[in-house]
């Protein structure tokens, strides 16, 4: 068996197709399925950005009696399939689109320049030649045998591709550096998409109330949203007010309340505390709608990430709000007790 490492050009990978120069090999390929929109419109915009894509690894072949030689996709189907349908204009970007100049449109309605860059764009592809049909699976196994596990989060972005998805997706990446910054994660957190878990948990209070959230949880949200998530926009626009709130008060960036268990308390109280949220007022009723005042709340909630630091020395007012808040924890007792005590902070002259 060698493996050929080949780079085509996307109009070049496009005619073999058309041609059958290069086919699906029915044998390996997992579904038939098609991608939804949002995840075909992804990779296409991945291309017009520049970004890297998955390679595509190709088994080679010759019929003897044609003397034909076919190229079989063993791996990325959906990938070209998408690929190819675009350049036949069968679907344009979608509306919600980061490319403002590209959103809604397909192949021929691009600018030139677009144009240029999708059909130029270089798709790498690993091509096995003279290769048996159990070496193929054998090169399969070992690459699986080298990937790090995908964690809870991975695996729902793996095999979700609807709505709930995408809303997880594009909040992740307009509060990726703003995280980092507020001190919530690591940059290594992100790549593991510790930041997609959080938010996804923070959106499951908003619908639920405060609970224990679990795997199964989370993944039924994914599951009963994925083909529409109608509360997207409002929900969006309470996690922005919220965090936009937080960043104004730079004397907590960096301490131990930033970290994402407390976080998520602060998230759902600030945004409580603004606009009351109903699966919220069961564990904090607010005496009003108010804008958090800044001097007392800071002041409030300084004393709280002192007293996270220093357990010891804390007024014993705290006790409980320390009790709760001595690990990280997804548990509904402990996370409703942070939540009260982060309301009061925020919303009276003293905890």
């Amino acid at each position: 068996m060698h493996i050929t490492p080949t780079t085509y050009t996307i109009v070049d990978y496009c005619n073999a197709m058309d041609r059958k120069d290069i086919i699906v090999n029915r044998d390996y390929q997992r579904s038939d399925k098609v991608w939804p929109p949002a995840a075909r419109s992804f990779l296409i915009e991945s291309i017009l950005l520049g970004y890297p894509i998955p390679k595509l690894y190709l088994y080679q072949v010759t019929d003897l009696k044609s003397r034909k030689t076919i190229k079989n996709i063993v791996d990325g189907q959906q990938r070209s399939y998408t690929i190819l349908d675009f350049y036949h204009n069968k679907f344009a970007l979608s509306r919600t689109s980061g490319l403002d100049d590209a959103k809604g449109k397909t192949f021929d309605q691009l600018s030139t320049d677009y144009q240029q860059k999708f059909v130029d764009y270089p798709v790498s592809a690993d091509l096995f030649v003279a290769a048996s049909g159990e070496e193929i699976r054998e090169v399969f196994r070992r690459i699986n045998s080298y990937t790090v596990p995908l964690n809870p989060e991975e695996k729902r972005h793996s095999q979700f591709q609807g709505e709930f998805k995408w809303f997880i997706y594009k909040l992740s990446k307009a509060y990726d550096q703003t995280f980092v910054n507020l001190g919530v994660f690591k940059d290594r957190q992100l790549v593991r998409m510790a930041d997609a878990k959080l938010l996804s948990e923070i959106t499951y209070a908003f619908l639920n109330g405060i609970t224990t959230t679990t795997a199964p949880n989370l993944e039924k949200l994914y599951r009963e949203n994925d083909d529409n998530f109608p509360g997207a926009n409002p929900i969006q626009n309470r996690i922005s007010q919220a965090i936009s709130t937080v960043v104004e008060w730079p004397e907590i960036h960096n301490s131990p309340l930033m970290k994402p268990h407390m976080f998520y308390g602060l998230v759902l109280a600030v945004s409580h505390l603004n606009k009351p949220v109903d699966k919220l007022l069961k564990e904090y009723e607010p005496a009003r709608p108010s804008k958090p005042q800044r001097e007392t709340t800071i002041a409030n909630l300084t004393a709280l990430a002192e007293a996270l630091e220093d357990p010891e020395s804390a007024p014993q007012k705290f006790k409980k709000f320390l009790l709760a808040s001595a690990r990280t924890t997804n548990d509904a007792k402990r996370r409703s007790t942070i939540f009260n005590y982060l309301c009061r902070a925020i919303e009276l002259e003293k905890i």
